[in-house]
């Protein structure tokens, strides 16, 4: 468990499996990893995302039932594997792979998990389990006005970045007339945010509170030069508003002020950022972007296998999130808690093979390291999320 399996050579594989008391052949080996071999990691990742750890409602009669938050990770592979993920080439491999996820911020429960090649856009990627009363929090890449207005006829929520060219209007005497967005910007001072109704889209007219705040001139600077240096722009010529446009944090939702006040918009956003937390453990504690030229059905099978890894130990960060949030006040660290995990592998593969009592001491001891060694540090001028979650009166 938790070791890099894809670094690993088939002999050392024939070594693990004597020590379990079985001899066989590397050629023995590759040829289990097969398609068949595949369908069955998929069916048991598939299985893993059904199963759901009973903690109780933790949100009656709140705003909000659930807070989705939804993102994608990439990375390259060897350029062989390019034939079933491409990746999206120039300066980078032919071959690539990206996982989309999505979770529940204030339940313990993983959605989705869903393997994909690189080229595809995160725009494309469906809805998953839309469900009255839901927020959910996407970034720009996602941002679509058929999947807002999925959402809104759900009568569930979202909360969004606003994407620099949409057409916004807003409504007088019963005409659509059009919003310039740059002129009211020019006209904001440093710090202030205000809050208007209006209706984006030629042809929606999708209706929508707009939330712009305008931010200091270091933070606008710094977000022009992100901008000028992002790959995707470099072969673009940015406009004059486009570069004004960074002055501002700007918003949409279909939220009324009373169940996302406009002072907390910016901070309910930031909760998005959990997820790229996610995205760094997986990387750099599960090793799931280390891959070295293999047969492809090995590779799938050693993917699938991280993942139920993954999704596993996920579903217990997410089991003590909310036991620590309810009951001490308290928020776990994502990478603390992975890091723990990983000191327990060998003393979980012991206890999963053995009897029910060896498990239970095990999960005794877990309780005791993460209340020792994985709560959250409060760092200087960050909210944590449990403090934003406070706010917005959701715990």
């Amino acid at each position: 468990m938790f070791s890099n399996r894809a670094s690993s050579s088939l002999q050392d594989y024939c070594r693990e499996i004597y020590d379990e008391g079985t001899i066989i052949k590397k050629q023995s080996v590759q040829e289990r990893f097969n398609s068949y071999a595949v369908e069955f990691m998929k069916s048991i990742v598939a299985y893993a995302l059904s199963i759901k750890l009973r903690v109780g409602d933790v949100n009656a009669g709140k705003s909000f039932s659930r807070i989705i938050i939804g993102d994608s990770t990439a990375f390259q592979l060897p350029s062989g594997f390019a034939v079933k993920y491409k990746g999206n080439g120039g300066g980078a491999s032919k071959a690539g792979l990206k996982i989309q996820y999505c979770y529940d911020l204030l339940n313990p429960g993983i959605l989705d998990i869903s393997v994909y090649e690189a080229i595809n856009s995160d725009y494309n990627y469906p809805l998953q389990d839309i469900r009255k009363n839901d927020l959910r929090i996407e970034d720009l890449g996602y941002f679509k006005l058929k999947r807002l207005k999925d959402i809104d006829e759900a009568e569930a929520y979202f909360l969004s970045r606003i994407r620099f060219g949409i057409k916004v209007f807003v409504l007088k005497d019963g005409e659509y007339v059009k919003y310039d967005l740059i002129k009211q910007i020019n006209k904001l001072r440093t710090g202030q945010i205000i809050r208007q109704e209006v209706y984006i889209g030629e042809k929606e007219k999708l209706p929508v509170e707009l939330i712009i705040e305008k931010v200091s001139k270091k933070v606008a600077d710094e977000k022009r030069r992100k901008l000028k240096t992002d790959k995707q722009n470099k072969r673009k010529a940015i406009t004059k508003q486009r570069l004004i446009f960074c002055d501002v944090n700007a918003f949409i939702t279909n939220c009324d002020e009373k169940q996302l006040p406009t002072d907390l918009v910016r901070q309910c956003y930031s909760l998005r950022w959990q997820i790229e937390i996610m995205f760094k453990a997986w990387k750099s504690i599960f090793n799931i972007d280390k891959v070295k030229p293999m047969k492809i059905e090995r590779f799938e099978c050693l993917l699938y296998g991280c993942l139920i890894m993954i999704i596993a130990s996920t579903q217990l960060l997410m089991y003590y999130k909310y036991k620590y949030r309810k009951k001490l006040k308290e928020e776990i660290s994502e990478l603390k808690f992975y890091k723990t995990i990983r000191s327990l592998s060998a003393d979980m593969k012991i206890a999963l093979k053995n009897t029910k009592s060896k498990l239970l001491q095990l999960l005794e001891r877990m309780d005791r390291m993460v209340e020792q060694f994985c709560i959250k540090e409060q760092k200087k001028n960050k909210l944590k999320p449990l403090t934003i979650l406070t706010n917005l009166k959701l715990t």
